[in-house]
């Protein structure tokens, strides 16, 4: 079970860390997580026999992937590990001495597990580099300065998000920040575990069997895993929340867009396209859907020309009959008179001397699209379009002589 888990992180590991490449460029904010779960990923994937000994071989030095392997999830993703959560939690843990520390802290640490590497004769390529030497001082010695890193390093991590986590409540920045602590806490057992089994190798004490130890600590080492992966994707989801919902937004909008600027085309600032061709095309979201309440609000804006005050007046007494009141009465009037202007403005009639401008916009994107999509809503009722017949078909008997 351990080992189908395991062989299914090496994958997802990967694919998050490529996924998170191109913003970890673009945005030194990601770097942290990103370099977190490059070093794990390496980590994993060193771990399966046929890699590491893939490289042993390639680079003609035994037991090379063990230091890979140490090195990437041991120094590195802790390193990474930190600096994602003090960004995510907005830690005030940002003076330049606490920077200096993190950054130094690191490097000194594996600078020794290299030296220590480098100095213990390794004749023989081992199937565990802190089982097979475990005799050895010097390999009891790199394993307990690389596991004490990883060990304070989970330590200060955990410590960051349970205390930032309670603070951001039941958010999904809450909730992702007590996950990762929970997959440090978890990773403090496993560095725990490690390090006692290594100490009482090199004391030839009583040991748990190899198999038996293995189990254990590649379990704990999948589930940190396993938790850190979805603890630091859970902010992801108010980010994708958003995206999906400015979608939402674009499209309910696109009715009332099209209905407008086609009777003001000079507002655009493309040419139209369908529907369909228009939900299909994902990018940029929020930017379209912030030109699209502009090119709204500017064709109403246009369209005000053909609004005289007796105009606005008819409206709001035919949607009171209606027994509309309240903000909902002032959107409905509002989409009574877009559907008149419209329908005239098409016709190419000649606007009347004087007029009223619409009503304002909201204070942000956020409000404003609220307000759009209620007028929206408002415009495709059959309440709006049967005031555009009345108001039509009493125009058309005026001209009649």
């Amino acid at each position: 079970m351990v080992a189908a888990f395991e062989i299914v992180c090496i994958p997802l590991l990967w694919v998050i860390t490529l996924w998170r490449a191109r913003s970890a460029l673009r945005e030194g904010k990601e770097r942290g997580l990103w370099t977190a779960f490059c070093g794990v990923a390496v980590a994993m994937t060193m771990r399966p026999y046929p890699f590491g000994l893939a490289l042993d071989r390639l680079s003609g030095v035994n037991d090379l992937s063990f230091l890979v392997k140490h090195l990437a999830g041991g120094v590195v993703a802790p390193a990474g590990l930190i600096a994602f959560v003090q960004r995510m939690s907005s830690s005030q843990w940002a003076s330049s001495g606490y920077r200096r520390l993190r950054m130094a802290l690191p490097i000194l640490t594996g600078l020794a597990m290299v030296l220590l590497f480098v100095a213990t004769p390794r004749p023989l390529e081992a199937a565990d580099l802190l089982s097979d030497y475990a005799s050895d001082g010097r390999i009891t010695a790199y394993g307990t300065i690389w596991i004490s890193y990883l060990l304070l390093a989970l330590a200060a991590a955990a410590r960051i998000c349970w205390q930032w986590g309670r603070q951001a409540g039941m958010s999904l920045l809450g909730w992702g920040l007590r996950t990762v602590g929970a997959g440090a806490g978890v990773g403090i057992v496993y560095a725990l575990h490690r390090i006692a089994a290594v100490l009482l190798r090199y004391a030839r004490n009583s040991v748990p069997s190899t198999d038996t130890s293995d189990t254990t600590s590649t379990g704990l080492l999948v589930c940190s895993v396993l938790l850190f992966v979805i603890g630091s994707s859970l902010p992801a989801l108010d980010k994708l929340r958003g995206w999906l919902r400015a979608r939402t937004d674009l499209s309910q909008l696109y009715g009332l867009w099209h209905a407008l600027t086609d009777a003001t085309p000079s507002v655009r600032l493309d040419p139209p396209r369908g529907r369909s061709a228009d939900l299909l095309d994902t990018r940029r979201i929020r930017k379209r859907l912030y030109r699209r309440t502009i090119e709204i609000r500017d064709a109403a804006l246009t369209l005000s020309e053909h609004i005289p005050t007796a105009l606005r007046e008819q409206a709001d007494e035919y949607v009171a009959g209606a027994g509309i009141r309240g903000t909902a009465a002032a959107t409905a009037a509002e989409a009574c008179c877009l559907e008149v202007a419209r329908r005239a403005r098409l016709r190419d009639d000649a606007p009347p001397g004087e007029h009223q401008l619409p009503a304002g916009g909201g204070r942000d994107l956020l409000s404003e699209t609220q307000a759009l999509k209620q007028l929206a809503h408002a415009f495709r009722s059959d309440l709006t379009h049967t005031f555009a017949d009345t108001v039509d078909s009493a125009r058309t008997l005026g001209d009649q002589p």
